[in-house]
């Protein structure tokens, strides 16, 4: 795209902005094909966005960038550098505004779907890909754990990218043929304007609880950035998909309005509704209500635990508000493939099982293993740890949970970063210590995981938590890899055992 075919565009749009041209230089010579925030990946053709970070300036990397050869820069102020720039009150903002522009606003070409809450985005993100792809409509993801684009599939850097990133991805689905997009939609996206410059048909809205309070401040700044996606970023006849056992969720649902579609596993008059009706080994049996027939269905879940029921519910309510049946979509989420490091499960040769999760907190680790315990024939072994530089006091409140729930703890070490692992545990070993449940602190976590697999008999439940699909493990030093399914296969190798 040429440089004044975007400015007239830009002009066109609400983005505010002026802009500089040197002397002497055409804007109608300067060809555009990208934009990026990182000086790194500057130059011919590319536009270098200048963003402004807790400790970095990029605005001091746009001679950088300009030596690289990029013709065009995105600022906040105007800089010395004799090219074309483009400045505005807030970059990270305004990349998705441009970027859209430049690479032909791709989210017009796709159905778009996005998920916000605070738990359970990344589990019905990817079951609504499997239903989407399921009815016969190519689907890509954004989300925490990865970046499925209709062709690639590549690890997540994070849980919703920055607005340049975002709309390379949907450019490139729109190439690969997909016809819709369903992506995760943080409240630190929304807030910094990350998903500006999209428009979503669908949105769904999970739960709220008390988490990046840091950041938000208290649960009603919380909330309303939630609801801003709702209020700012929708197409025309859009509907939203909300989960009403959830307080914020009736709250937002009565805002809603008519756009609500509802679903709840407690308020059977829900527009979608969902009951256990048996657990087993390999999952939930359910019984389920939907708009399509006053006539519940039966159908499984190939998941443990009953939080996995609403995600499923969320999943089943959008992909039947933009014309799934909810008959295709059941039998999707019947055969639905395993979310990595969500209660991802295997079973060995000798009849024990291990299952592997990203619980991190006291919440996710108290559902995690009461999804668990009700299928556990043996005994519970749990391996965990805390993350260094971040709540601590959390940490005495996941051993509770650890030695409450399961038979046997191993205490590890999870991502200490600038903390000493051996200090970390010692802040979890007093929770744990509150319930009369043997236990031992190996700070090493490939050791710690082959610890409690060693210890496991038939029968035995072994839950590594705290990491999921994680492929580095972030110490004092820096990222080692270190991957928990992995450390699974590597004593699977060892041992002589099989995953059947």
């Amino acid at each position: 795209m040429k440089l004044n075919k975007l400015l007239r565009a830009l002009d066109k749009s609400a983005l505010e902005h002026r802009v500089y041209i040197p002397h002497g230089v055409c804007a109608d010579d300067i060809e555009l094909s990208d934009l990026v925030c990182d000086s790194r990946k500057a130059g011919n053709g590319v536009i270098f966005a200048a963003t402004k970070g807790g400790h970095v300036d990029a605005h001091d990397f746009i001679p950088k960038a300009a030596e690289a050869g990029t013709p065009v820069a995105l600022c906040e102020r105007a800089s010395e550098v004799e090219i074309p720039q483009i400045i505005c009150p807030d970059v990270r903002a305004a990349m998705g505004y441009v970027a859209s522009v430049l690479y032909g606003e791709p989210s017009k070409k796709m159905t778009m779907i996005a998920l916000t809450g605070t738990n359970c985005k990344t589990t019905s993100t990817f079951m609504t890909q499997d239903i989407m792809n399921a009815a016969g409509v190519k689907c890509g993801l954004i989300g925490t754990i990865q970046y499925d684009d209709g062709r690639d599939i590549e690890e997540a850097e994070h849980t919703t990218p920055e607005g340049c990133d975002i709309q390379r991805l949907l450019a490139r689905m729109a190439a690969n043929g997909c016809g819709a997009c369903v992506m995760e939609a943080s409240s630190h996206s929304i807030v910094q304007g990350r998903i500006n410059g999209l428009c979503y048909d669908r949105a769904g809205f999970t739960n709220l609880t008390p988490e990046h309070l840091d950041f938000h401040g208290d649960m009603e700044h919380y909330f309303s950035a939630k609801k801003k996606l709702f209020d700012s970023y929708m197409k025309n006849n859009w509907k939203a998909c909300i989960n009403i056992d959830d307080e914020y969720g009736r709250r937002l649902s009565r805002e809603c309005g008519r756009r609500a579609v509802t679903y709840s596993v407690s308020d059977e008059s829900a527009d979608f509704f969902a009951s256990v009706k048996g657990i087993t080994a390999d999952g939930l049996e359910l019984e389920v209500k939907t708009p399509e027939s006053q006539k519940k269905e039966r159908t499984t879940l190939p998941l443990f635990g009953t939080y996995n029921v609403s995600n499923a519910l969320q999943a089943l309510s959008l992909s039947w508000s933009v014309g799934v049946s909810a008959h295709t979509a059941l039998s999707a989420l019947a055969g639905m493939r395993q979310v990595p490091g969500r209660l991802e499960r295997y079973r060995f040769d000798n009849g024990v099982y291990c299952v592997i999760d990203f619980a991190h907190t006291d919440d996710g680790m108290e559902k995690a293993l009461s999804a668990v315990r009700p299928i556990c024939k043996g005994k519970l072994i749990v391996v965990f740890g805390a993350g260094g530089d971040r709540d601590r006091a959390k940490r005495p409140r996941m051993g509770e949970v650890a030695s409450r729930i399961g038979d046997f703890v191993v205490v590890t070490s999870d991502n200490p970063r600038s903390e000493e692992p051996l200090a970390i545990m010692a802040d979890i070993e007093p929770g744990v210590k509150k319930h009369e449940r043997p236990y031992v602190m190996i700070s090493d976590r490939r050791s710690a995981v082959y610890d409690a697999l060693d210890r496991a008999k038939e029968n035995d439940i072994v839950v590594i938590a705290g990491r999921g699909p994680e492929t580095h493990q972030i110490l004092k030093d820096g990222p080692i890899k270190l991957v928990d399914k992995e450390i699974m296969a590597d004593w699977c190798a060892l041992r002589g055992r099989k995953v059947l």
